[in-house]
């Protein structure tokens, strides 16, 4: 049972903790309460002040411990209940079981929307959207959610990778709510993940005239939107306003640092790429490098991040770190090794796992770029090929292709799918059947370099043959020699793209109209990769970039059958 305080008690310690707390001086108000507590050892509302005190500065450990004091004194108080469960997911103890306490709270308070919405705000924490998302949707069978449990489920669609149904809902609120506006920020987030840019775009500029304070908070969302747009220097405009009035925004630096990169101003753009989110960092690693000392004699650890694509890009710079003489060890991931080390057989080059590396120094791959400013500047270095895969493989490969009589052609029709990244991520893939129009063009000898799921599509395929000899590729040091032996490859935004042009082969990549800041705007061409072709879709699908592919591969077939013809005739 919880002691009461007389009123004149509980006034004198409130006044105290009142002036304390708006001194924002928390060492003295834990200090205060925790006085008061040995006072009253069963004042159940001091151990909660406690907890809500250090829940407030993110202590959730001892939040956890003063909320289960204030339990035994009081089992009843659901709100005590409730946070003591979201101190327990903020540490990660016992996730399951407590979203299982929250999922039986939810149904026996069902009723009250109040509630329901305060142990749904908790869930989220637990990071794991469809049980949020299954909880309120099951509310919405016998009681109508309101604009706030409409706009968490939302928020956990898009988390949960349904990326269309949240974008719907954050819609609907913002037509038909009396306090629609409130959800434009949201909406805007939604938009970016479903790649509408151009509607993003417009309502941020509606708002504009009509509620600036709104647009304002949106200035973040509406550069990513111009950028997308292929209208990089107003999305640099848009993002310096924004972080105008939000300078401490990591997210706001980093979006554009992309702008920037996308507009081909190097030297800004590589800084702030920096700011990049934590999710695309590897952890645990020490000592940062930035080009800012002399590494001579030292170990520096080059490592890794971001999709495979990302690391064959960024591996042309090793040659220009291993002039720096530094004792050069470069971690990448197992399916990278053998080709990294063949390409660059003088340093040491080791797996993913950094636990057991001794270095003095570390550098990521994509921060190479702002590191060797000092000595190459912000020119992009595009001698190729940088990369070379080992004879015998390339032999191998030869064998297992066969004779040649026609033009070799090397097919990737989709990337890898990652649905966190929204509807739009997922429009950088096609299906074989949209190559179908490629595959027909005559007098071309069709191989697959596609791996994944995708490849099962193969199974199905009815039309011309293709060659799938993947089923022998066991890592990219394999796919390197295996493209080494084509004479185009034709390929999405995807690792084979970038494998086909760190090799100085022809490669003609299919993407995006918004596409990826390395790629420019409108060029066909691109300083990372001198042999490659870009084919820019119109927004949507890829059909549009398929089709202009489609339409020139005849020449190509032509001119390398000209040029066979004055090889034979030569030799």
């Amino acid at each position: 049972m919880k002691t009461t305080l007389s009123t004149k008690e509980i006034t004198k310690i409130g006044n105290k903790l009142k002036n304390l707390s708006q001194k924002n001086n928390y060492k003295e108000t834990i200090k205060e309460i925790k006085n008061n507590i040995r006072k009253h050892p069963r004042w159940a509302d001091g151990y909660s002040l406690l907890g809500d005190i250090y829940t407030s500065i993110s202590h959730y450990e001892e939040s956890y411990s003063a909320y289960s004091k204030a339990l035994e004194l009081d089992p009843d108080n659901l709100q005590w209940k409730l946070s003591l469960l979201l101190s327990q997911l903020e540490m990660g103890r016992n996730v399951d079981l407590a979203l299982n306490e929250l999922l039986n709270l939810f149904i026996k308070n069902v009723e009250d929307e109040d509630i329901c919405i305060k142990i749904a705000s908790i869930m989220v924490s637990g990071k794991h959207p469809k049980i949020t998302i299954a909880a309120i949707k099951w509310r919405a069978q016998n009681y109508k959610n309101g604009d706030v449990l409409s706009s968490i489920l939302a928020n956990q669609l898009l988390e949960a990778g349904l990326i269309s149904e949240g974008c719907e809902i954050y819609l609907d609120l913002f037509r038909s709510s009396p306090n629609g506006i409130l959800y434009a920020p949201q909406l805007g987030v939604a938009l970016i993940r479903i790649g509408a840019f151009q509607t993003c775009a417009d309502i941020v500029e509606s708002l504009k005239k009509t509620s600036p304070d709104t647009a304002g908070l949106m200035l973040n969302e509406y550069g990513i939107a111009l950028a997308g747009l292929n209208r990089s220097k107003e999305a640099q405009v848009a993002l310096r306003e924004y972080l105008h009035i939000h300078p401490e925004s990591q997210a706001a630096k980093f979006n554009l640092g992309q702008a920037l990169l996308k507009g081909g101003k190097y030297e800004e753009g590589w800084k702030l790429i920096e700011f990049s989110p934590p999710e695309f960092k590897v952890q645990g690693v020490n000592s940062p490098w930035k080009g800012d000392f002399s590494i001579n004699g030292k170990t520096l650890l080059v490592y890794g991040e971001q999709g495979f694509g990302d690391m064959l890009q960024f591996l042309r710079y090793i040659p220009y770190i291993e002039k720096l003489g530094a004792n050069i060890v470069l971690s990448v991931p197992e399916n990278l090794k053998r080709l990294c080390q063949t390409s660059f057989p003088h340093i040491n080059v080791t797996e993913t796992d950094l636990k057991e590396i001794k270095y003095d120094y570390s550098c990521s791959l994509l921060s190479l770029p702002l590191a060797l400013s000092s000595q190459i500047g912000y020119e992009i270095p595009s001698l190729i090929p940088y990369l070379s895969p080992n004879q015998n493989d390339i032999e191998k490969f030869s064998k297992i292709l066969g004779k040649k009589n026609k033009l070799r052609v090397g097919l990737v029709w989709s990337g890898e799918n990652r649905p966190r990244h929204g509807l739009n991520y997922k429009n950088r893939s096609a299906s074989l059947k949209m190559f179908s129009k490629i595959i027909d063009v005559e007098n071309i000898d069709f191989v697959s370099l596609q791996l994944g799921n995708p490849q099962k599509e193969l199974l199905q395929w009815d039309g011309k043959e293709i060659f799938d000899p993947m089923n022998d590729v066991s890592d990219m040091e394999d796919t390197a020699a295996l493209v080494f032996n084509l004479d185009l490859i034709i390929s999405v935004d995807t690792s084979i793209a970038h494998l086909a042009g760190a090799l100085g082969k022809p490669v003609w990549m299919i993407t995006r109209s918004d596409c990826c800041w390395r790629w420019l705007e409108n060029r066909e061409d691109t300083p990372w990769y001198p042999t490659m072709k870009i084919f820019r879709s119109q927004p949507g699908s890829l059909r549009h970039a398929i089709d202009l592919v489609a339409i020139s591969l005849p020449d190509f077939v032509t001119t390398w059958q000209q040029h066979s013809l004055l090889k034979g005739m030569s030799s």
